[in-house]
This record gives structure tokens, sequence and C-alpha cells, in this order.
């Protein structure tokens, strides 16, 4: 299998004085899923908009498979926008075939894909409805269509589950899956960590138009590790507060989530502290969740 790469190499962008981007370059490979994030304001629609060709960075430079972002085919790419991009007295069909047909479908061709996605996502009885008239979960969908409807090799979905209800998340998750095992490249940016988490392989953090944070989010997991563990059992565990080495973080009825922070102190010295004490129902290591780590590094920066 040939390899995909979009190369993001030391992007710098100003608007009226304000330097938006500050170097950042990072690197997508073709079946991977991968998260650009960063709070509000960060640059992320910023660095989007140049991957897409729609604005102009002042320096750096944008590679896929080792050419300049501007030799590419246009139909190479597809964009959700956060901001809907839809033509609101349209008909879904005429627009959906529309936008094919901008990125080099026939129009034929574009009808039969454009009622594929339609009937794939519930929408197949509302060809001949006006985008206005649709619920704004039903738009988000219609334009996901229109991005990813010419097949491109390269699809970067802004905000992609706004507006969605949870079984039109799951759908959706599957579709993007399948794209990734076609080998394309997948660039989402969310404030859905719970999804972003779920979906994606690597992550880029961005903060006040910096790289804060990239790599395998596997990875990125184990480093932040806080060596905390789960407990949960069907008898009363507030004894463990007088336990000499064990700090408590957290507690909900019988759930405690706590460490160890006694000097050689261990799991199996927990246990034998422990032991005839709890009635296990769960035990197991806690990883932070991506929400956890996207805010303490911004808080930190802060």
């Amino acid at each position: 299998m040939n390899k995909n790469i979009l190369e993001v190499n030391q992007i710098n962008k100003t608007f009226y004085g304000n330097q938006i981007l500050k170097d950042i370059s990072f690197k997508v490979t073709g079946g991977n899923i991968f998260g650009l994030l960063g709070p509000n304001g960060a640059g992320k629609t910023t660095a989007m908009r140049i991957i897409m060709n729609i604005l102009k960075a002042d320096s750096g430079e944008i590679l896929y498979n080792g050419l300049p972002r501007n030799e590419c085919p246009r139909q190479h790419f597809g964009y959700l926008p956060e901001e809907r991009g839809l033509y609101p007295k349209a008909t879904v069909l005429d627009m959906l075939v529309y936008f094919g047909t901008l990125n080099n479908l026939k129009k034929r061709k574009a009808e039969v894909e454009a009622i594929r996605y339609l009937d794939r996502l519930g929408l197949v009885d509302f060809t001949d409805t006006r985008i206005n008239q649709l619920s704004k979960g039903m738009q988000q969908k219609i334009q996901f269509i229109a991005a990813s409807l010419h097949g491109p090799k390269v699809l970067i979905l802004d905000e992609p589950f706004a507006g969605l209800d949870p079984i039109n998340q799951i759908v959706l998750q599957k579709m993007l899956y399948e794209y990734k095992k076609m080998n394309k490249i997948l660039i989402i940016s969310s404030h859905q960590m719970d999804l972003v988490e779920k979906l994606c392989d690597q992550i880029c953090l961005i903060n006040q138009g910096e790289v804060i944070l990239q790599g395998k989010l596997t990875e990125i997991k184990k480093k932040y590790r806080d060596n905390s563990y789960l407990i949960e059992a069907d008898n009363s565990l507030s004894f463990l507060h007088e336990i000499d080495g064990i700090n408590i973080i957290e507690e909900k009825n019988n759930a405690y989530r706590f460490t160890l922070h006694k000097q050689g102190l261990g799991i199996t010295d927990f246990f034998n502290m422990t032991k005839g004490k709890i009635k296990l129902r769960k035990f197991e290591i806690v990883e932070p969740t991506l929400h956890d780590i996207f805010i303490k590094l911004i808080q930190e920066q802060a």
C-alpha cells in the first residue's frame, strides 16, 4: 500500500499584527485518525484553512506526498468547516450534486454517490427538501456528505459531531473508521474529548498558536499517568483514610480513587494491609483521560 502523508512544516500566520500560528509542525499518515486540538482561539481553524489552501501561510510549507500543497489537485482534499457552508434554499440532492461536480465528479456519478450517502445517513427521503427546512443535525450530516462525496484522500473535519444525537454519532464514527481502513488521511478537530479519545490514534494540542503536545495517544496517556488506582467494593472503604501512605483523590459511595505516596509502598502491600477488609467488586489502574490532560496543560500554560 502506498504511503499517504501530509506534512505541515513550520507554518506561521499573522493577522493585523497578531501572530496566530507560530512554527506549527506535524505529520499525518494515511490509516491514522489525527486529532488537532486546542481551546477556542488557539489557531486550529487557521491551520486547517491553510492546509485546505483557503488561506496562505506567511512562511512554512504544506506537503502532500512530497508535493507542495498548491500543486496538488483540489479534489484530493475535503473539508467540513465548523460554520456551515450550505445554500439554504437549495434542495438536498441538487446541492450535493453541485458540490460533487465542483470536485470533478460527473453529474450522474455525483447523484449516485449522494444518494448512497443519504441512504447510509438516513436522509434518502429528504432529497427534494430545502436545506433550511432540515434540523441542525440533518444539516450537519449533509455538510459531511458534501465534504466526502468525491472520495478525497485527505478529509479535514472541524467539529464533525456538532448537533448529532448519540445514534448518528455512532454512524459517523463507523464511516470514519472505514475511511481509516482505506489509508485515507483524517484530521479531526473537536471539543468532544470523549469522542476524540475513542477515535484518534495521534493528537496535536496547540495553544496560543504553538504546539504544546503531540504524539501517539497511547504514549501520551502513559506519560501523564499519575499512578492512581480505582477500587470499588460492596462494603464501606472509609477505613482507607486511616492507612498511612494512601492518598484518597476521589470517593463516591464505595468507590475510591487513590494513589500510594509512601516510599516503597506498592499495590501488593496495599492488598496485604487491607486483607479481609474489602468485599472487592472492581479494581483497576486509572489512566488519565484526554480531557484531564487537555485541562492540565492548558491551565499550566495559563
